[in-house]
């Protein structure tokens, strides 16, 4: 039984977001600003070595500095850091409402493709920020992306590494081994924006399939997929979910496919210049509206159609586009009556097609684990 403190620092708590392996989140209340946050702590019941629990403290630190050195509307944003007797040192973030994608593809499944392709321009953008100011994030999976009613928010900055960091300990591997980088998993360890480029590239894969682009029974059996091997094609990744009438759908995955491709190249250089580079390069190809510069559909509106609608639609079309097809070259009457025969296809394509329904999809917001998961 976890026992939540009433109070952290001047923060009146409410209840536990929810923990990882090292540390604990809660949701409060600033009776100052009047706002919901989220305070981040060290679990107190792991019995942790002096040294290592000095580690982590600098870690947490660590990101203290990381998430203020950079501001973007799609990274968590950090409002203040203190020290109390009952949690030692801990970190306030703003508390933002929503499911992770972990939680969007435990439940759903795949991502539908527009909505990736809106959260993969967010979140490309807001780490070529973070890269610009220095930082490079070093954990980006699933788990620390918020599906937000604003947008995809990243969070969880605690493995980042900051200019004039030495925190990480000699022999240590951090982040999360299904979405590192080829080099991130050498003897030294080499991290950069490219690095969490591959890691996003592998990240939105999963959106767009459903499944881990690199997965094995064991942390030495993903380690070699992703120093040796290419993900399935999104299309074999979805064929249990696709139709013979999703067109649409698979040639969005098709067209993604090369953009995924070269941001998970095993060679760094091969990779997008920066990651929003690659975000827009993916958003693109997902969503070609987003290079013509006709308006894009909202993240959480990605078809006002129902997907049941959409595919009953698709059946009336191609058995509306084959009775055309019959009369015209095959039941074509006598004399001039072609013109009356075109007119009855015209008006059995009509009567076949549903008209679309204006269904909007409802979005049922959440707390989540804002900037709680943690690699260990």
């Amino acid at each position: 039984m976890i026992e939540t403190p009433k109070t952290i620092g001047r923060y009146d708590v409410i209840r536990l977001l929810g923990e990882g392996g090292m540390g604990r989140v809660f949701l409060a209340k600033d009776p100052v600003l009047g706002r919901e946050v989220a305070i981040k702590v060290l679990r107190d019941d792991l019995a942790l070595p002096p040294d290592v629990k000095e580690q982590l403290v600098s870690r947490m630190r660590n990101e203290a500095r990381a998430a203020a050195t950079v501001r973007h509307p799609n990274l968590v944003t950090l409002h203040d850091m203190g020290e109390s007797d009952e949690v030692g040192l801990f970190l306030v973030f703003e508390y933002v409402q929503g499911p992770t994608l972990r939680e969007r593809i435990a439940t759903n499944g795949a991502i539908p493709p527009l909505e990736v392709s809106r959260i993969a321009m967010e979140l490309g953008a807001a780490l070529t920020t973070a890269h610009e100011a220095g930082v490079i994030h070093r954990d980006v999976k699933p788990e620390n992306v918020i599906c937000s009613s604003t947008g995809a928010v990243l969070t969880d900055f605690g493995l980042a590494r900051i200019p004039d960091s030495n925190l990480t300990t000699k022999g240590m591997r951090l982040g999360t081994i299904g979405y590192s980088a080829p080099e991130t998993l050498a003897a030294t360890g080499t991290f950069s924006p490219a690095s969490d480029q591959f890691s996003l590239a592998a990240t939105l894969y999963e959106a767009l399939s459903g499944k881990r682009a690199f997965d094995g029974e064991d942390i030495l059996a993903v380690a070699a997929r992703i120093a040796n091997d290419e993900p399935p094609l999104l299309t074999d990744a979805r064929a249990a979910s696709l139709t013979d009438f999703d067109y649409r759908e698979r040639l969005m995955l098709t067209r993604a496919e090369g953009v995924l491709r070269r941001a998970l190249q095993k060679e760094p250089t091969l990779r997008y210049p920066s990651c929003k580079a690659f975000g827009d390069a993916l958003g693109s190809a997902i969503d070609v509206r987003v290079s013509s510069g006709f308006p894009t559909i909202s993240m959480h509106s990605a078809s006002i159609v129902p997907r049941a609608t959409r595919r009953w639609q698709n059946i009336a079309i191609a058995g509306a586009l084959a009775l055309i097809a019959g009369l015209f070259f095959y039941g074509r009457p006598p004399h001039d009556h072609d013109g009356a025969s075109l007119k009855s296809a015209a008006s059995a394509f009509s009567a076949a097609v549903p008209p679309a329904s204006h269904h909007h999809p409802r979005h049922h917001a959440r707390p989540a684990e804002s900037a709680d998961a943690e690699a260990d």
